[in-house]
This record gives C-alpha cells, structure tokens and sequence, in this order.
C-alpha cells in the first residue's frame, strides 16, 4: 500500500462514502489532481445537467448532496491536493517525452503521471472512463495503475 492518485469519477466515490477511503486495500493515502478536481468540481457546479460524473449525485438525498458539496469545496485534509506549481515543469517534460514515443497524453492525464512520479505513487481511475494513453504511460514510466 502507499499513496495513490485517485481521478474525479474515485474522488467522487470517496467523498460520498461509496468508496473505501483505502480503495479496498489498494491505498494508505489517497491524493487528486487540479484538474481531477476542477473536472468533478465543474461537473457538479450544473447538477440539473446529469453526466457520467454528476448523474450518481443526483441519486443523493439532499442532505447528501450538500454534505458532498461541502466536501468538494473544503476537500478534507486527508486527500491530498498535488499543486501546479510542483509538477508544471515535470509535466511538460513527461507530455514532450511520450507524446514523441506515441503515447500522446492530455493535460488531465500528464498532471496525474506528474503527480505520480513526484509523490511515489501510483494512479487509480475508474473503469468507465480509463485513458489508454495514461495506462500506458505509466506503465511505461513504470507507475503502478489501477482500474477500478
């Protein structure tokens, strides 16, 4: 076990208690990107609007709805928040280096191989939206990666 970056659709999970915060085993310490957050953040900012990220929180009683949403504003403690500003230059290195081996990365995917690399730790997405780029990369760059 050891820290792993979780994506929005996991964040999601994690947040409203339908996910282990451990991902059943797989983490002792979980951590998200901007742009992950942004993405469930964005998502959720229109809930009439039901999409593959909001539509289970639509499901949620009201007084869940708000417990979720005060947890995405003040993402607790226990997640950890990789900033920019530690990985912007590493991004571009890791988005230059595979884009040229074929594996051409978007900047959600790059932030998370960046934020792997920089924190040890591995990636978790779920399997209704996994990016075969990304998997690849880091099984590339050697990160251990979970479908979920």
């Amino acid at each position: 076990m050891g820290t792993v970056i979780v994506d929005d659709h996991l964040l999601r999970d994690v947040l409203v208690g339908s996910r282990s915060s451990d991902l059943d085993g797989r983490a002792d310490h979980l951590a998200t990107t901007g742009l992950w957050l942004f993405r469930l953040s964005s998502a959720w900012a229109a809930p009439s609007t039901a999409g593959k990220l909001s539509a289970p929180l639509a499901a949620l009683s009201v007084e869940q709805q708000a417990r979720f949403v005060a947890q995405l504003v003040a993402v607790p403690a226990t997640i950890e928040i990789v900033h920019l500003r530690h990985i912007a230059w590493p991004m571009a290195q890791l988005q230059h280096r595979h884009r040229g081996e074929g594996r051409p990365l978007s900047a959600a995917m790059v932030e998370a191989l960046a934020a792997a690399h920089a924190l040890d730790a591995a990636i978790a997405v779920s399997e209704r939206d996994v990016g075969p780029n990304l998997q690849a990369a880091a099984a590339h760059d050697g990160i251990t990666f979970h479908i979920l």
